[in-house]
């Protein structure tokens, strides 16, 4: 293994983990993307780089100009990150919702975090951004929910490092959507290479992408109040309702079976994968990401709760 010069320099390149253990008999392979293993202990590492990296190839990030953002946290801490090293301020508008070692992590990086009401969401985040940006000037808005950079790095990247992992084109995919780049940009890539794929788009059982009214729920990453430009629908053979307790089930579950501690978009991407694996059956491919860690949400109720075994429908803390 050679030595790197920059943090930046290993984002991206995470192992491929089989984890058919978790499936039952009959069921198609398994393997999961490990992106907790990047630097900023994300996924959205990715899209952070891919959209600082274009903004300054076209002149829209320089030197001295503070970069300001919407983001349920991941991405924060991503852009603070990449920000850092690139010698960039970072001011973060975030639901209040969100988890306190988020917040945590962007604080610690440097950036400047303001909480916005949860009854407002993210949508109250992106107005907060435009007036902040406006009222300041110099600033760089990354619009993480428009920016093609998002789902192009995970069409042009981590779709070709499946590829090279797995050694052909998977099956199938599923994989959560909040931004959608991440599904955007691997469906993408697979349908290309893999016409017959199946490609299932997961979110919490609250959010609107099959066309239902907004509810509370607890998953964070992934699922939205709205439908993000970076998110492409018609991409999706089937969009998964997946509710908080599956996905905090499977959270345990693959602590047991594979060792892995997940946070709780892993897993409903988890549970809707096995989904998949069961339908596509034996001698087929899935393939998931895993977004993040346990860790990232210990001082959640949810957590707690797993900890002690106990249920957590109706605690939205």
């Amino acid at each position: 293994m050679k030595i790197t010069s920059s943090l930046l320099e290993l984002i991206g390149n995470t192992p491929l983990l089989d984890i058919s253990a978790a499936v039952p008999e009959g069921g198609a392979k398994l393997y999961t993307k490990l992106e907790h293993l990047n630097p900023g202990g994300s996924i959205k590492d990715r899209p952070a780089l891919a959209m600082i990296k274009a903004a300054e190839e076209a002149g829209l990030l320089r030197p001295g100009m503070t970069i300001v953002e919407a983001t349920a946290g991941n991405t924060g801490i991503g852009l603070a990150l990449v920000g850092n090293l690139r010698g960039y301020r970072t001011v973060f508008f975030v639901p209040d919702r969100m988890s306190h070692e988020k917040i945590v992590m962007m604080r610690l990086y440097g950036a400047e975090v303001h909480l916005i009401d949860r009854v407002d969401g993210m949508t109250g985040c992106i107005r907060q951004v435009k007036a902040y940006a406006e009222e300041h000037g110099n600033c760089f808005i990354p619009l993480q929910f428009e920016n093609p950079a998002n789902p192009a790095q995970a069409e042009d990247i981590l779709g070709p490092e499946i590829y090279e992992q797995l050694g052909a084109y998977p099956d199938g995919i599923a994989i959560g959507a909040g931004t959608g780049g991440t599904f955007t940009g691997v469906a993408r890539w697979l349908k290309k290479g893999n016409a017959n794929a199946r490609c299932w788009l997961v979110q919490p059982v609250g959010s609107v992408f099959c066309g239902e009214p907004r509810t509370e729920y607890l998953i964070e990453g992934i699922g939205n109040s709205f439908i993000p430009d970076t998110l492409d629908l018609n991409l999706a053979d089937r969009i998964l309702d997946i509710p908080d307790q599956q996905s905090f089930y499977r959270c345990k579950q693959m602590a047991k079976a594979t060792g892995l501690l997940i946070g709780g978009s892993s897993g409903a991407n988890a549970d809707a994968a096995i989904k998949l694996c069961m339908e596509l059956g034996k001698g087929k491919t899935v393939v998931t990401v895993f977004p993040d860690a346990i860790e990232r949400y210990a001082s959640k109720e949810w957590v707690k709760n797993l900890v002690k075994g106990e249920q957590t429908h109706g605690i939205f803390n």
